[in-house]
């Protein structure tokens, strides 16, 4: 008898220990049950926190992760439709900064929506704050910066005192032409540049412009000891690899020591939860 009874206040503990666990597990509030997201870094956001379930709406770039596939499109990234966001009868919509006029629409049409803004490291910890608050999901909202932050911090203190390299991330160019030529640059006050730092490197542009454009006379007068050239139209492998060899034949560093990169993958352009995947490979380099 007295055995059945342990068994049974251990069985009741356990029970407790289950209740609170799933009352402590936060969830989404009555204004974001029907969640619209209006950019990729905000869709990836949403769903780092649990609230991929409760997004009705992406747009046609929002391709991570998979689940997106299967959700309603509202139009392209920064060519976003107010009609067709408006049929999905949202709760909440999320909306980039640079995407003024439609956060005016919206707001004239009396859509419950928050403005984010995510171009830099510290926007995008801002922008986590801000969704967990709309959500009612702030301690999901801490953990992800939080953990994102410490990985950083890792990379940060993995760097050393040794000589840093200066990197140059391109983000566009004339990727069809057989020179290199109307070349984009990562700036100094972005989430690329923020993240070239935290991982050991130096931005080979010191200049105030967010995303210079600069010909082959300024690559080679900048020098860069590396050269990440990232690659988002379609190509084929031997494209790719002709693309290299246009970096190869400039008379700078990076093509005497055999440091051109070739990026392809989305995420490098994207400042969601998937910064660190850039950190990753930066500092893998």
């Amino acid at each position: 008898m007295l055995k059945k009874i342990i068994i049974l206040l251990a069985f009741a503990a356990l029970l407790s220990a289950c209740s609170q666990k799933e009352a402590e597990v936060e969830k989404p509030n009555n204004l974001c049950k029907r969640i619209v997201s209006t950019a990729p870094s905000i869709t990836e956001t949403l769903f780092a926190l649990g609230l991929g379930g409760n997004v009705v709406g992406v747009t046609e770039n929002c391709l991570y992760p998979d689940e997106t596939k299967n959700i309603a499109k509202v139009g392209k990234h920064l060519d976003v439709g107010s009609e067709a966001v408006l049929a999905l009868e949202p709760d909440m919509v999320f909306v980039l900064s640079i995407n003024a006029p439609l956060e005016q629409k919206l707001k004239t049409l009396g859509v419950n929506s928050v403005t984010l803004k995510q171009s830099t490291l510290d926007d995008f910890f801002n922008s986590v704050t801000q969704i967990g608050e709309a959500c009612g999901v702030q301690k999901e909202a801490a953990g992800l910066n939080k953990r994102i932050a410490d990985r950083l911090s890792e990379f940060s203190k993995k760097s050393g005192t040794e000589k840093k390299k200066r990197a140059m991330v391109v983000i566009g160019r004339d990727y069809y032409d057989f020179r290199i030529k109307d070349v984009y640059i990562a700036g100094n006050d972005g989430f690329l540049s923020e993240i070239l730092k935290r991982t050991g490197f130096d931005n080979v542009y010191g200049g105030s412009i967010a995303y210079p454009k600069i010909q082959v006379e300024g690559i080679i007068a900048l020098n860069p000891d590396v050269i990440i050239d990232i690659i988002l139209v379609p190509m084929q492998p031997y494209q790719l690899e002709n693309a290299k060899k246009l970096w190869s034949r400039l008379p700078v560093n990076a093509a005497k020591n055999n440091e051109i990169y070739i990026k392809t993958e989305e995420f490098w352009t994207i400042p969601g939860p998937r910064i660190i995947k850039i950190a990753e490979e930066m500092k893998n380099l």
